[in-house]
């Protein structure tokens, strides 16, 4: 079997760094696999760019790694996918926060709420004065901060096609649960 470079690094390269990483030595790791420590030394420092497939997966089963196909481009397939979902986590989190916030919108002390619902649309009214952010995205969060502590509360909870891009950068960041480390 021919072996190609991956971006991640090459297949001798991962082999050679899981034996050393379980602390054997080639001889050890041809013992332990009944592979000729000759064949499996040419195979790391990647002389020898052919090794028989039943030679290879006996290496990987000593070393407790499996052999696996997969297609071309598939690591980086599988980074888009992991980041895909730690986005998808994250949007997640922000609407979980929130909601825990405006849960405590409601039972504070009504003075104490109606102050957070102040300064959160003085948060705005700086985003507008500066520039920081478009019009419509400051139209967006002032209709979601208008009426009352429970308008304001619930328009926390409620989602549509804007929420998750307007969580990200939120006037309420002064108020919200940190997230854990």
């Amino acid at each position: 079997m021919r072996h190609t470079s991956t971006a991640v690094g090459t297949l001798h390269g991962r082999l050679r760094a899981a034996r050393r990483a379980r602390g054997l030595t080639q001889a050890g790791l041809a013992a332990a696999s009944g592979t000729g420590r000759v064949t499996l030394a040419r195979f790391e420092s990647g002389a020898g760019s052919d090794i028989r497939l039943g030679t290879l997966a006996r290496a990987c089963a000593a070393l407790n790694l499996e052999v696996t196909l997969a297609p071309k481009g598939g690591e980086a397939l599988a980074e888009v996918r992991l980041a895909r979902e730690q986005e998808r986590v994250r949007r997640i989190d922000a609407r979980r926060r929130h909601a825990d916030l405006a849960v405590r919108l409601l039972v504070m002390p009504s003075d104490q709420s109606a102050a957070a619902l102040r300064r959160a649309r003085a948060v705005v009214d700086h985003w507008e004065r500066e520039r920081l952010c478009s019009t419509h995205y400051i139209d967006r969060w002032r209709m979601r901060l208008a009426g009352g502590v429970r308008r304001a509360a619930r328009a926390l909870i409620d989602h549509d096609d804007w929420t998750d891009a307007l969580l990200q950068n939120t006037p309420w960041s002064f108020a919200l649960e940190r997230p854990a480390a």
